[in-house]
Protein backbone atom coordinates (compact mmCIF):
# COMPACT_ATOMS: atom_id res chain seq x y z
CA UNK A 1 0.00 0.00 0.00
CA UNK A 2 2.88 2.36 0.71
CA UNK A 3 4.11 1.93 -2.87
CA UNK A 4 0.61 2.53 -4.19
CA UNK A 5 0.40 5.81 -2.29
CA UNK A 6 3.81 6.87 -3.55
CA UNK A 7 2.79 6.12 -7.11
CA UNK A 8 -0.35 8.19 -6.74
CA UNK A 9 1.64 11.06 -5.28
CA UNK A 10 4.11 10.91 -8.15
CA UNK A 11 1.31 10.92 -10.70
CA UNK A 12 -0.14 14.02 -9.08
CA UNK A 13 3.21 15.76 -8.57
CA UNK A 14 2.69 19.48 -7.98
CA UNK A 15 5.39 22.15 -8.35
CA UNK A 16 6.58 23.70 -5.12
CA UNK A 17 7.46 27.34 -5.49
CA UNK A 18 10.46 27.28 -3.17
CA UNK A 19 12.89 24.96 -1.48
CA UNK A 20 10.14 23.76 0.81
CA UNK A 21 9.41 21.25 -1.94
CA UNK A 22 10.18 17.62 -1.38
CA UNK A 23 12.95 16.58 -3.73
CA UNK A 24 10.61 14.17 -5.48
CA UNK A 25 8.58 17.14 -6.77
CA UNK A 26 11.02 17.36 -9.69
CA UNK A 27 11.16 13.61 -10.26
CA UNK A 28 9.66 11.84 -13.25
CA UNK A 29 5.90 11.80 -12.87
CA UNK A 30 3.94 8.80 -14.11
CA UNK A 31 1.69 9.75 -17.05
CA UNK A 32 -2.05 9.53 -16.51
CA UNK A 33 -4.29 8.02 -19.18
CA UNK A 34 -6.95 10.73 -18.94
CA UNK A 35 -6.47 14.27 -20.28
CA UNK A 36 -4.27 16.40 -17.95
CA UNK A 37 -6.99 18.67 -16.64
CA UNK A 38 -7.15 20.38 -13.27
CA UNK A 39 -10.15 18.20 -12.33
CA UNK A 40 -8.20 15.05 -13.16
CA UNK A 41 -5.18 16.13 -11.14
CA UNK A 42 -7.36 17.08 -8.18
CA UNK A 43 -9.00 13.65 -8.35
CA UNK A 44 -5.52 12.07 -8.24
CA UNK A 45 -4.68 14.10 -5.15
CA UNK A 46 -7.93 13.18 -3.47
CA UNK A 47 -7.29 9.50 -4.17
CA UNK A 48 -3.78 9.78 -2.73
CA UNK A 49 -5.13 11.44 0.41
CA UNK A 50 -7.81 8.78 0.86
CA UNK A 51 -5.22 6.01 0.48
CA UNK A 52 -2.82 7.68 2.90
CA UNK A 53 -5.46 8.34 5.51
CA UNK A 54 -6.60 4.73 5.36
CA UNK A 55 -3.02 3.57 6.00
CA UNK A 56 -2.40 5.91 8.92
CA UNK A 57 -5.50 5.32 11.04
CA UNK A 58 -3.74 2.97 13.46
CA UNK A 59 -0.72 3.81 15.57
CA UNK A 60 2.20 4.57 13.29
CA UNK A 61 4.94 1.99 12.87
CA UNK A 62 6.84 3.75 10.08
CA UNK A 63 7.22 7.36 8.95
CA UNK A 64 7.25 6.59 5.23
CA UNK A 65 3.54 6.82 4.42
CA UNK A 66 2.63 9.56 6.92
CA UNK A 67 5.45 11.77 5.66
CA UNK A 68 4.22 11.24 2.10
CA UNK A 69 0.71 12.07 3.21
CA UNK A 70 1.85 15.25 4.97
CA UNK A 71 3.55 16.29 1.74
CA UNK A 72 0.48 15.64 -0.36
CA UNK A 73 -1.71 17.60 2.07
CA UNK A 74 0.56 20.60 1.58
CA UNK A 75 0.70 20.14 -2.17
CA UNK A 76 -3.10 19.85 -2.36
CA UNK A 77 -3.39 23.05 -0.33
CA UNK A 78 -1.35 24.80 -3.00
CA UNK A 79 -3.39 23.17 -5.74
CA UNK A 80 -6.75 24.23 -4.30
CA UNK A 81 -5.98 27.28 -2.14
CA UNK A 82 -7.67 25.55 0.83
CA UNK A 83 -5.77 26.10 4.09
CA UNK A 84 -7.47 23.17 5.84
CA UNK A 85 -4.88 20.90 4.27
CA UNK A 86 -2.08 22.89 5.91
CA UNK A 87 -3.73 22.15 9.25
CA UNK A 88 -3.96 18.46 8.38
CA UNK A 89 -0.28 18.39 7.44
CA UNK A 90 0.76 20.15 10.64
CA UNK A 91 -1.33 17.82 12.80
CA UNK A 92 0.09 14.75 11.06
CA UNK A 93 3.69 15.87 11.50
CA UNK A 94 3.02 16.42 15.22
CA UNK A 95 1.60 12.91 15.39
CA UNK A 96 4.68 11.43 13.67
CA UNK A 97 6.89 13.24 16.15
CA UNK A 98 4.88 11.91 19.08
CA UNK A 99 4.67 8.28 17.92
CA UNK A 100 8.00 7.66 16.18
CA UNK A 101 11.71 8.29 16.61
CA UNK A 102 13.19 11.53 15.23
CA UNK A 103 14.59 11.38 11.71
CA UNK A 104 16.24 13.66 9.17
CA UNK A 105 13.20 13.30 6.90
CA UNK A 106 10.84 14.47 9.66
CA UNK A 107 13.16 17.36 10.44
CA UNK A 108 13.15 18.54 6.83
CA UNK A 109 9.39 18.06 6.53
CA UNK A 110 8.76 20.21 9.60
CA UNK A 111 11.13 22.93 8.37
CA UNK A 112 9.53 22.94 4.94
CA UNK A 113 6.04 23.25 6.34
CA UNK A 114 7.07 26.13 8.61
CA UNK A 115 8.59 27.82 5.59
CA UNK A 116 5.49 27.23 3.48
CA UNK A 117 3.48 28.90 6.25
CA UNK A 118 5.91 31.85 6.29
CA UNK A 119 7.37 30.99 9.71
CA UNK A 120 10.97 31.74 8.84
CA UNK A 121 12.36 31.78 12.37
CA UNK A 122 10.74 28.46 13.22
CA UNK A 123 11.95 26.88 9.99
CA UNK A 124 15.52 27.95 10.74
CA UNK A 125 15.26 26.75 14.34
CA UNK A 126 14.17 23.29 13.16
CA UNK A 127 17.08 23.08 10.74
CA UNK A 128 19.53 24.22 13.41
CA UNK A 129 18.27 21.45 15.71
CA UNK A 130 18.95 18.76 13.07
CA UNK A 131 22.74 18.72 12.58
CA UNK A 132 22.69 15.62 10.39
CA UNK A 133 21.01 17.50 7.53
CA UNK A 134 23.52 20.36 7.59
CA UNK A 135 25.20 20.91 4.26
CA UNK A 136 22.81 18.72 2.29
CA UNK A 137 21.34 20.39 -0.81
CA UNK A 138 17.87 20.36 0.79
CA UNK A 139 19.23 22.16 3.86
CA UNK A 140 21.19 24.72 1.86
CA UNK A 141 18.28 25.42 -0.52
CA UNK A 142 15.91 26.08 2.35
CA UNK A 143 18.44 28.23 4.19
CA UNK A 144 18.95 30.26 1.01
CA UNK A 145 15.20 30.85 0.76
CA UNK A 146 15.10 31.87 4.42
CA UNK A 147 17.93 34.35 3.73
CA UNK A 148 16.08 35.75 0.70
CA UNK A 149 12.82 36.31 2.55
CA UNK A 150 14.77 37.79 5.45
CA UNK A 151 16.13 40.52 3.16
CA UNK A 152 19.62 39.03 2.87
CA UNK A 153 19.51 38.96 -0.90
CA UNK A 154 23.21 38.77 -1.61
CA UNK A 155 23.68 35.86 0.81
CA UNK A 156 20.80 34.05 -0.84
CA UNK A 157 22.20 34.67 -4.32
CA UNK A 158 25.56 33.19 -3.41
CA UNK A 159 23.93 29.97 -2.18
CA UNK A 160 21.54 29.75 -5.13
CA UNK A 161 24.40 30.00 -7.61
CA UNK A 162 26.50 27.50 -5.68
CA UNK A 163 23.62 25.02 -5.67
CA UNK A 164 23.03 25.44 -9.40
CA UNK A 165 26.69 24.71 -10.07
CA UNK A 166 26.75 21.81 -7.61
CA UNK A 167 23.47 20.04 -8.36
CA UNK A 168 22.36 21.24 -11.84
CA UNK A 169 18.75 20.48 -10.90
CA UNK A 170 15.47 22.09 -12.00
CA UNK A 171 14.92 23.30 -8.44
CA UNK A 172 18.28 25.09 -8.31
CA UNK A 173 17.60 26.98 -11.53
CA UNK A 174 14.06 27.74 -10.43
CA UNK A 175 15.39 29.36 -7.26
CA UNK A 176 17.87 31.39 -9.31
CA UNK A 177 15.03 32.51 -11.57
CA UNK A 178 12.79 33.64 -8.71
CA UNK A 179 15.74 35.46 -7.13
CA UNK A 180 16.74 37.19 -10.36
CA UNK A 181 13.20 38.36 -11.07
CA UNK A 182 13.18 40.37 -7.84
CA UNK A 183 16.75 41.67 -7.90
CA UNK A 184 16.78 43.56 -11.17
CA UNK A 185 17.54 40.83 -13.71
CA UNK A 186 14.28 39.77 -15.42
CA UNK A 187 16.08 38.62 -18.57
CA UNK A 188 18.20 36.28 -16.49
CA UNK A 189 15.07 35.11 -14.68
CA UNK A 190 13.48 34.06 -17.97
CA UNK A 191 16.66 32.24 -19.01
CA UNK A 192 16.86 30.43 -15.67
CA UNK A 193 13.22 29.34 -15.90
CA UNK A 194 13.92 27.95 -19.37
CA UNK A 195 17.00 26.17 -18.00
CA UNK A 196 14.91 24.69 -15.18
CA UNK A 197 12.29 23.42 -17.62
CA UNK A 198 14.93 21.85 -19.86
CA UNK A 199 16.31 19.97 -16.87
CA UNK A 200 12.88 18.75 -15.86
CA UNK A 201 12.34 15.35 -17.43
CA UNK A 202 8.97 14.60 -15.91
CA UNK A 203 5.55 14.81 -17.46
CA UNK A 204 3.52 16.45 -14.69
CA UNK A 205 1.18 18.89 -16.47
CA UNK A 206 1.03 21.12 -13.41
CA UNK A 207 4.80 21.46 -13.27
CA UNK A 208 5.02 22.23 -16.99
CA UNK A 209 2.14 24.69 -16.66
CA UNK A 210 3.88 26.36 -13.73
CA UNK A 211 7.03 27.07 -15.76
CA UNK A 212 4.98 28.91 -18.39
CA UNK A 213 3.04 30.77 -15.70
CA UNK A 214 6.21 31.99 -14.01
CA UNK A 215 7.66 33.30 -17.25
CA UNK A 216 4.38 35.11 -17.79
CA UNK A 217 4.65 36.75 -14.38
CA UNK A 218 8.14 38.02 -15.20
CA UNK A 219 6.83 39.54 -18.43
CA UNK A 220 3.85 41.08 -16.64
CA UNK A 221 6.17 42.70 -14.12
CA UNK A 222 8.06 44.19 -17.07
CA UNK A 223 4.84 45.66 -18.47
CA UNK A 224 4.92 43.33 -21.48
CA UNK A 225 1.27 42.42 -21.37
CA UNK A 226 0.98 40.70 -24.74
CA UNK A 227 3.92 38.41 -23.96
CA UNK A 228 2.50 37.71 -20.51
CA UNK A 229 -0.91 36.85 -21.92
CA UNK A 230 0.62 34.43 -24.43
CA UNK A 231 2.52 32.65 -21.67
CA UNK A 232 -0.56 32.48 -19.43
CA UNK A 233 -2.43 30.95 -22.39
CA UNK A 234 0.37 28.38 -22.73
CA UNK A 235 0.11 27.59 -19.03
CA UNK A 236 -3.63 27.07 -19.42
CA UNK A 237 -3.08 24.85 -22.45
CA UNK A 238 -0.72 22.68 -20.43
CA UNK A 239 -3.13 22.43 -17.48
CA UNK A 240 -6.69 23.18 -18.62
CA UNK A 241 -9.11 24.36 -15.98
CA UNK A 242 -6.51 25.31 -13.37
CA UNK A 243 -7.78 28.36 -11.49
CA UNK A 244 -4.28 29.75 -10.85
CA UNK A 245 -3.69 30.15 -14.58
CA UNK A 246 -7.18 31.54 -15.06
CA UNK A 247 -6.65 34.07 -12.26
CA UNK A 248 -3.53 35.42 -13.92
CA UNK A 249 -5.31 35.54 -17.25
CA UNK A 250 -8.00 37.59 -15.52
CA UNK A 251 -5.36 39.92 -14.07
CA UNK A 252 -3.65 40.53 -17.40
CA UNK A 253 -7.02 40.96 -19.11
CA UNK A 254 -7.87 43.68 -16.60
CA UNK A 255 -4.49 45.37 -17.09
CA UNK A 256 -5.11 45.38 -20.84
CA UNK A 257 -8.39 47.21 -20.24
CA UNK A 258 -11.05 44.55 -20.83
CA UNK A 259 -12.83 44.59 -17.48
CA UNK A 260 -15.91 42.74 -18.72
CA UNK A 261 -13.83 39.74 -19.79
CA UNK A 262 -11.76 39.95 -16.61
CA UNK A 263 -14.94 39.89 -14.51
CA UNK A 264 -16.13 36.72 -16.24
CA UNK A 265 -12.78 35.04 -15.60
CA UNK A 266 -12.77 36.01 -11.92
CA UNK A 267 -16.33 34.76 -11.55
CA UNK A 268 -15.13 31.34 -12.71
CA UNK A 269 -12.06 31.44 -10.47
CA UNK A 270 -13.94 32.10 -7.23
CA UNK A 271 -16.07 29.02 -7.88
CA UNK A 272 -12.95 26.83 -7.93
CA UNK A 273 -10.92 28.11 -4.98
CA UNK A 274 -11.73 29.57 -1.57
CA UNK A 275 -8.74 31.94 -1.80
CA UNK A 276 -10.19 35.30 -0.68
CA UNK A 277 -7.89 37.55 -2.71
CA UNK A 278 -9.86 36.69 -5.86
CA UNK A 279 -13.08 37.76 -4.21
CA UNK A 280 -11.35 41.10 -3.69
CA UNK A 281 -10.25 41.18 -7.32
CA UNK A 282 -13.77 40.47 -8.52
CA UNK A 283 -15.19 43.09 -6.15
CA UNK A 284 -12.93 45.72 -7.71
CA UNK A 285 -14.72 45.18 -11.01
CA UNK A 286 -18.24 45.30 -9.58
CA UNK A 287 -20.59 48.06 -8.55
CA UNK A 288 -20.33 49.08 -4.87
CA UNK A 289 -23.58 47.26 -4.11
CA UNK A 290 -22.40 44.02 -5.75
CA UNK A 291 -18.90 44.36 -4.28
CA UNK A 292 -19.92 44.53 -0.62
CA UNK A 293 -20.93 40.87 -0.13
CA UNK A 294 -17.77 39.77 -1.93
CA UNK A 295 -15.60 41.94 0.32
CA UNK A 296 -17.42 40.77 3.44
CA UNK A 297 -16.95 37.15 2.41
CA UNK A 298 -13.26 37.72 1.73
CA UNK A 299 -12.73 39.40 5.09
CA UNK A 300 -14.44 36.53 6.91
CA UNK A 301 -12.06 34.06 5.25
CA UNK A 302 -9.01 36.18 6.09
CA UNK A 303 -10.12 36.34 9.72
CA UNK A 304 -10.74 32.60 9.94
CA UNK A 305 -7.37 31.71 8.43
CA UNK A 306 -5.54 34.22 10.60
CA UNK A 307 -6.66 32.42 13.74
CA UNK A 308 -4.39 29.44 12.96
CA UNK A 309 -1.99 30.70 10.32
CA UNK A 310 -1.44 34.43 10.94
CA UNK A 311 1.98 34.50 9.26
CA UNK A 312 0.79 32.74 6.11
CA UNK A 313 -2.29 34.87 5.59
CA UNK A 314 -0.81 38.30 6.37
CA UNK A 315 0.62 39.07 2.97
CA UNK A 316 -2.54 37.96 1.18
CA UNK A 317 -4.82 39.91 3.49
CA UNK A 318 -2.86 43.15 3.20
CA UNK A 319 -4.21 44.08 -0.22
CA UNK A 320 -7.71 43.76 1.21
CA UNK A 321 -7.04 46.26 3.98
CA UNK A 322 -4.85 48.52 1.84
CA UNK A 323 -6.97 48.81 -1.30
CA UNK A 324 -10.00 46.55 -1.64
CA UNK A 325 -11.61 47.70 1.63
CA UNK A 326 -9.16 50.24 3.10
CA UNK A 327 -8.74 50.16 6.86
CA UNK A 328 -5.60 52.22 7.67
CA UNK A 329 -5.03 51.14 11.26
CA UNK A 330 -5.63 47.47 10.60
CA UNK A 331 -3.50 47.57 7.46
CA UNK A 332 -0.62 49.12 9.37
CA UNK A 333 -0.70 46.59 12.18
CA UNK A 334 -0.85 43.70 9.74
CA UNK A 335 1.88 45.14 7.51
CA UNK A 336 4.22 45.71 10.45
CA UNK A 337 3.74 42.15 11.67
CA UNK A 338 4.21 40.79 8.16
CA UNK A 339 7.45 42.72 7.65
CA UNK A 340 8.79 41.74 11.08
CA UNK A 341 8.21 38.11 10.13
CA UNK A 342 9.54 38.32 6.56
CA UNK A 343 11.53 41.53 6.06
CA UNK A 344 11.90 41.30 2.29
CA UNK A 345 10.92 43.50 -0.63
CA UNK A 346 7.28 42.65 -1.25
CA UNK A 347 6.54 42.92 2.48
CA UNK A 348 8.39 46.25 2.52
CA UNK A 349 6.30 47.60 -0.36
CA UNK A 350 3.12 46.59 1.48
CA UNK A 351 4.35 48.25 4.67
CA UNK A 352 5.29 51.39 2.74
CA UNK A 353 1.75 51.55 1.37
CA UNK A 354 0.39 51.14 4.89
CA UNK A 355 2.62 54.00 6.02
CA UNK A 356 1.28 56.15 3.16
CA UNK A 357 -2.28 55.25 4.09
CA UNK A 358 -1.53 56.45 7.62
CA UNK A 359 0.17 59.71 6.61
CA UNK A 360 3.75 58.50 7.25
CA UNK A 361 5.37 59.21 3.89
CA UNK A 362 8.82 59.74 5.38
CA UNK A 363 8.80 56.28 6.96
CA UNK A 364 7.67 54.77 3.66
CA UNK A 365 10.50 56.46 1.79
CA UNK A 366 13.19 55.41 4.27
CA UNK A 367 11.96 51.83 4.31
CA UNK A 368 12.06 51.50 0.52
CA UNK A 369 15.42 53.25 0.24
CA UNK A 370 16.86 50.60 2.58
CA UNK A 371 15.33 47.73 0.62
CA UNK A 372 16.64 49.00 -2.70
CA UNK A 373 20.09 49.51 -1.17
CA UNK A 374 20.02 45.89 0.03
CA UNK A 375 19.50 44.65 -3.53
CA UNK A 376 15.73 44.43 -4.02
CA UNK A 377 14.96 45.86 -7.46
CA UNK A 378 11.43 45.83 -8.87
CA UNK A 379 9.38 48.38 -10.75
CA UNK A 380 6.72 48.29 -8.04
CA UNK A 381 9.23 49.16 -5.32
CA UNK A 382 10.58 52.08 -7.34
CA UNK A 383 7.11 53.37 -8.19
CA UNK A 384 5.95 53.15 -4.59
CA UNK A 385 9.11 55.02 -3.58
CA UNK A 386 8.20 57.75 -6.05
CA UNK A 387 4.77 58.10 -4.41
CA UNK A 388 6.36 58.24 -0.96
CA UNK A 389 8.99 60.79 -1.97
CA UNK A 390 6.38 63.02 -3.59
CA UNK A 391 4.18 62.83 -0.49
CA UNK A 392 7.21 63.57 1.68
CA UNK A 393 7.90 66.80 -0.27
CA UNK A 394 10.91 65.65 -2.34
CA UNK A 395 9.91 66.03 -6.01
CA UNK A 396 13.44 65.42 -7.30
CA UNK A 397 13.69 62.06 -5.58
CA UNK A 398 10.14 61.26 -6.68
CA UNK A 399 11.03 61.92 -10.33
CA UNK A 400 14.21 59.84 -10.15
CA UNK A 401 12.34 56.93 -8.59
CA UNK A 402 9.50 57.19 -11.12
CA UNK A 403 12.03 57.20 -13.97
CA UNK A 404 13.66 54.08 -12.52
CA UNK A 405 10.27 52.37 -12.32
CA UNK A 406 9.35 53.30 -15.88
CA UNK A 407 12.67 52.02 -17.18
CA UNK A 408 11.81 48.63 -15.69
CA UNK A 409 8.11 48.69 -16.59
CA UNK A 410 6.62 51.33 -18.86
CA UNK A 411 3.17 50.56 -17.42
CA UNK A 412 4.18 51.32 -13.82
CA UNK A 413 1.97 54.40 -13.41
CA UNK A 414 -1.22 52.41 -14.02
CA UNK A 415 -0.12 48.94 -12.92
CA UNK A 416 1.15 50.08 -9.52
CA UNK A 417 -1.18 52.99 -8.85
CA UNK A 418 -2.08 53.37 -5.18
CA UNK A 419 -4.60 55.80 -3.73
CA UNK A 420 -3.96 57.14 -0.22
Amino acid sequence: MGRALAATLAAAALPWLSSCAPQKAAAVAAPTPAPPTFARMLADYNAAVASGEAQTKARLSSALVPLELAGIYTERARLTGDYDDYARAEDLLARIEAELQPSDELCLAKARLHFALHRLARAKAVLDACPHVAGRPEDLALRADIAFYSGRYRDAGVIYRALANRTDTPQAFTQLALYSAKTGAPGEALAFFEAAEKRYHGTSPIQLSWYALQRGLVEMDRGRFDEARALFALADQRMPGYWLNEEHMAEITHLRGDDAAARRLYEAVVKKTPAPEYLDALAALETPQAAKPLLDRAEAIYDARARRFPEAIAGHALDHYLSAAPQPARALGLAEANFANRPYGDAAVALAKAYLLNGRAGDARRLLDRQLAQGWDTAEAWWTLSLAARAAGDPARAKAAADAALQRNAQSASQYAFAF
